[in-house]
């Protein structure tokens, strides 16, 4: 059996509020102190993981996901990915990270990694080591936070 339950506010027995929901449907979450989080602004809107190498999943093998089309290998170091529900604008949060075995001479520098080429319907991962050296990664990881379209 379908309903409707109509609330505006979740509180403890103790009567201290844990969820207030605003005439929009946007639900907030108490914080810590005497902040509150959006529940819709804060989720993750795009999450994956990629293998280049072939060390963990196989050699161009994507990993779990979450509003994902496409990851595809482009060049050494450089994926490109395709999100399946558009992101708002191209302004998003975008963090990433590229994991190597440590069996590489160049492991010894610093890893870099970031996004490129940020379009609403996805962006490029490029990973390098700080002397400026590539080299495919066996794991990048990557999530976009921001407006979803």
């Amino acid at each position: 059996m379908a309903g409707i339950v109509g609330l505006t506010e979740l509180q403890h027995t103790s009567g201290n509020s844990a969820m207030t929901i605003t005439t929009s449907g946007d639900v907030n979450v108490q914080g810590e102190g005497t902040a509150t989080t959006n529940l819709r602004q804060g989720l993750t809107k795009m999450w994956g993981q990629f293998d280049q190498r072939g060390d963990i999943l196989g050699a161009n093998t994507a990993g779990d996901t979450f509003n994902i089309t496409s990851q595809t290998d482009v060049s050494t170091s450089h994926i490109d990915v395709t999100i399946a529900n558009n992101m708002n604008n191209s302004t998003y949060s975008l963090t990433c990270s590229a994991v190597y075995s440590g069996t590489e001479a160049n492991d010894l520098y610093t890893r870099f990694c970031g996004g490129s080429m940020l379009a609403t319907t996805g962006f490029r991962l490029v990973a390098q080591y700080s002397n400026g050296n590539v080299t495919d990664s066996f794991f990048h990881g990557h999530n976009v936070s921001g407006d979803l379209a």
